[in-house]
C-alpha cells in the first residue's frame, strides 16, 4: 500500500519496494527551505513523505546526500523561480493538500496496527493473570 501511495505523490520520480527516487525538484526545494532553517522532517511531511511512511532515517541520510551534491545546493541558494513548488498553480493545489491527507491516512492506518497489537497484548497478559 505504501509503495502505491508513494507513487501518486509529487515528490516522487519513481519508487520499489528498496528504493526511492525524489524529483529533482523536490531535492532542490528540500534544500532551500533546509537552509532556511526548516527542519527536515517538517519538509518532508509536508510532501506527504511522513517519517512513520518513509522513515527518519532515510530523511536524514537523504538531506546528508543532497547537501554533498553541488548541483543541488547551488540552485537550492539561488532565489526561487516560478518553476519551484512553492508558486504552485491553483490546479496544482489540490495535489499537493491530497498528498498530506493520503500522508495522514497512511499514520493513522499505521497507528491504528500498532494499538491492535497493543490490545491484543494486554488481552494476552490478562489471561495469563487469570490462569
Amino acid at each position: 500500500m505504501e509503495v502505491e501511495y508513494l507513487r501518486m505523490l509529487p515528490a516522487i520520480d519513481s519508487v520499489t519496494e528498496s528504493r526511492i527516487t525524489y524529483s529533482r525538484q523536490f531535492q532542490i526545494d528540500c534544500m532551500r527551505r533546509y537552509l532556511q532553517g526548516e527542519r527536515p522532517t517538517a519538509i518532508f511531511t509536508a510532501a506527504g513523505l511522513s517519517p512513520s511512511v518513509i522513515g527518519h532515517k532515510r530523511i536524514e541520510r537523504n538531506i546528508a546526500r543532497w547537501r554533498r551534491d553541488e548541483s543541488i545546493m547551488e540552485k537550492a541558494k539561488q532565489p526561487e523561480s516560478s518553476d519551484t513548488p512553492v508558486n504552485m498553480t491553483p490546479s496544482e493545489l489540490p495535489e499537493v493538500a491530497l498528498g498530506k491527507i493520503q500522508s495522514l491516512v497512511c499514520q493513522v492506518l499505521s497507528l491504528s496496527e500498532r494499538v491492535e497489537k497493543l490490545e491484543h497484548t494486554v488481552e494476552e497478559l490478562r489471561k495469563g493473570d487469570r490462569g
